[in-house]
């Protein structure tokens, strides 16, 4: 058991190390590096995320450790995906995003927990990572924006060079609305409901319906402008639903 935590502990660090490097490498224009320290990064996170998932018998997605690496991993694959579609700052500033998510399981005292009954179903593993893919998503569609913001001073049309945004959140809004399918049905196999007054639950809800809502705003032209500015805003609620009801709240998804 030791040795494997050993190993637990020297993946996470070396996949933190190797996105740093990443992010270093982008920098200076050495795409082919960066790619393959992107690459050594996500298999030292395939490691950490298979010893756990073998030594707890379950998907590792219970605590916030590993809530913290999954969503540094997907928002890392999310920038490797369109790497051809957005500048090279956006890229770095989103693997920036996914470095902070690294280094924030530091902070915790990392040990082996034993997923509770509750959370022994297909439904809670389904249910996590689609909902942090999503984030990934929404990330990257509001690093978009933001770096689309000097577009407001100019014409409607401006604002609509950047379509990645739309196809950024139309896919986001998918995986988070499998995300919240799979929940509900593992919410009723846990606490008998499928929808509870939990702040965590509530600001899914506030999230899935303000991107479900942004999907519309191309066909709006009286709120266009909009766009831009209310992607970013994005970025902030996704903050609240993920660490602020985590940390802040009652709430019981405290992994």
């Amino acid at each position: 058991m030791s040795e494997l935590e050993s190993i637990i502990g020297f993946s996470i660090t070396a996949a933190t190390v190797a996105l740093a490097a990443a992010i270093l490498l982008s920098m200076f224009g050495r795409r082919g590096e960066a790619t393959l320290s992107l690459i050594l990064f996500t298999c030292f996170s395939v490691v950490f995320f298979g010893i756990r998932a073998y030594l707890k018998d379950f998907f590792p997605f219970t605590d916030k450790v590993e809530s913290f690496m999954t969503l540094s991993v997907l928002i890392a694959l999310c920038g490797m995906i369109y790497r051809n579609k957005i500048s090279n700052k956006e890229f770095i500033t989103l693997l920036l995003l996914a470095l902070a998510a690294a280094l924030t399981t530091f902070v915790f005292t990392d040990h082996i927990r034993y997923p509770t009954a509750y959370l022994r179903t297909i439904w809670y593993p389904m249910h996590v990572p689609l909902s942090f893919a999503a984030y990934a998503f929404w990330f990257l569609a509001g690093i978009n924006a933001i770096f689309a913001i000097r577009t407001l001073s100019g014409s409607a049309g401006g604002i609509q060079d950047r379509p990645l945004v739309t196809q950024l959140n139309r896919n986001g809004f998918i995986f988070f609305t499998l995300a919240m399918l799979f929940g509900g049905i593992w919410g009723y196999l846990a606490w008998g409901a499928y929808f509870m007054w939990d702040p965590k639950i509530l600001w899914s809800v506030i999230l899935w319906l303000y991107y479900g809502n942004l999907l519309h705003i191309d066909n709006l032209p009286r709120f266009r402008k909009w766009k831009i500015p209310l992607y970013t805003i994005g970025m902030f609620l996704i903050m609240i639903t993920f660490v602020g009801t985590g940390f802040f709240t009652r709430s019981i998804h405290k992994f």
